[in-house]
């Protein structure tokens, strides 16, 4: 009986014991019945945080600090061990920042998520920051009214400096030098706009019609508007035209004649040949030209005494010429056509510029596109067509073909004729 006395009074020392051991744990923050996770996190300072501080998320306490401690590598870097719920897992990236929880300053561990989905395991080591304090705050504030404070104590003293140059001696004579000169310059305005006045006084006839000429001027232009209109439009059409039109034909055919004259030149100029004789050889010029006075002679001779050098009663120097009056090439399968105009960018047969012409033929040569109407074997025909378009393509002329092939005009009339 005595024993259970004392096993009842031992049961109860160990429960009251073990209920005190609880509550100042619990009074602490750490639940022994609950599960908990640590992190640890490695800062550089830790402003005023200690043991049983807060972690809180989005001002939520999820955890509290449970351990501070210097790292081991000697760097003067501080870990911080926080415990949370078990329940309460924290993505990986996310970051423990160090703030200041109230106005007083007392510093928390506040869990910035980063919103990724893989999760840190149990004692992991995470990112860890620290929010700026009071001080830091305070400063960042106070700094940019110390800046402008500055600035305008320097602008203060340029002024004050400026001041002091402006009131010495020399420069106040120079100001006045300056309003004397100044007012001498607003006497030269009012004598000059008195003298405008004077001239617009004497003159307000001549004004007057020159008002009057300049309206009627502008009436005649607005009487006039629609044949300016007209003559502008003309204008864009030519414009038009001309940006059409390719010039790169009539280049090739200027090269082509410049290096055919460089060839003559360069004949002329030589020994070779003899136009080159006839124009270098002074000897081949002397006999030339003593052969023509001989021949004239002779020829004088011959109409004095023809007896001595004719021996016959009659000459017949006639000679027979035939000539194609009709200019038909259609024996020769040669046909004339009109070029109208050639240009690299294809127009169509059917373009605005031929709406008065019919039967235009594209025909392509390289790049450029070149444009035909009028095929006929007769050369009369195709110049009274040529005639007609003259004037509205001026870079027109006669082309010929043979068996479908381009030929030289001159080739072409030499075959008819």
């Amino acid at each position: 009986m005595k024993n259970a006395k004392y096993t009842k009074l031992g049961i109860l020392i160990v429960f009251s014991f073990a209920v005190l051991i609880w509550g100042l744990s619990y009074l602490k923050g750490n639940d022994i019945f609950k599960q908990n996770d640590y992190y640890h996190v490695y800062y550089n300072r830790i402003d005023g945080l200690v043991k049983s501080n807060d972690v809180t998320l989005n001002g939520y306490k999820v955890g509290q600090v449970t351990e501070i401690q210097f790292a081991p590598d000697n760097s003067g870097r501080l870990i911080v061990t926080f415990s949370v719920n078990s329940s309460f897992k924290i993505p990986v990236k996310s970051t423990a920042r160090i703030i200041s929880s109230d106005i007083m300053g007392t510093r928390s561990i506040e869990i910035v998520y980063s919103g990724e989905s893989e999760l840190y395991e149990s004692n992991d080591t995470i990112q860890g920051s620290i929010e700026a304090g009071l001080k830091d705050q305070v400063s960042m504030q106070v700094l940019p009214l110390k800046n402008k404070a500055e600035e305008l104590l320097s602008t203060v003293d340029s002024a004050i400096t400026v001041l002091t140059i402006i009131f010495n001696e020399d420069a106040r004579e120079n100001l006045t030098t300056s309003f004397a000169k100044i007012n001498q310059t607003v006497e030269n305005i009012e004598a000059t706009t008195a003298d405008l006045q004077e001239i617009m006084a004497s003159e307000k006839g001549n004004v007057k019609n020159i008002v009057s000429n300049i309206e009627e001027l502008t009436s005649t232009f607005k009487n006039n508007a629609a044949e300016f209109e007209a003559t502008i439009q003309n204008l864009n059409r030519f414009s038009d035209t001309l940006a059409n039109v390719s010039v790169t034909p009539v280049l090739n055919n200027l090269a082509n004649a410049s290096a055919e004259i460089e060839n003559i030149l360069e004949k002329l100029n030589s020994d070779d040949n003899s136009a080159g004789l006839l124009l270098n050889d002074d000897e081949l010029y002397q006999s030339i030209n003593t052969l023509s006075e001989n021949m004239g002679f002779l020829i004088g001779d011959i109409q004095q005494n023809p007896k001595r050098y004719l021996q016959v009663s009659a000459f017949d120097f006639g000679k027979e010429v035939y000539i194609n009056t009709k200019d038909d090439a259609s024996s020769k399968d040669i046909v004339f056509k009109v070029h109208l105009l050639s240009t690299k960018t294809q127009l169509g047969t059917d373009a605005e510029i031929f709406e008065e012409i019919d039967d235009v033929e594209e025909f392509t040569t390289g790049n450029v596109y070149n444009y035909l109407t009028g095929a006929t074997s007769k050369y009369s025909e195709i110049e009274e067509i040529y005639q007609n378009l003259r004037l509205q393509f001026p870079e027109s002329s006669i082309v010929a073909f043979k068996n479908g092939q381009l030929i030289k005009l001159k080739k072409a009339l030499k075959q008819i004729r």
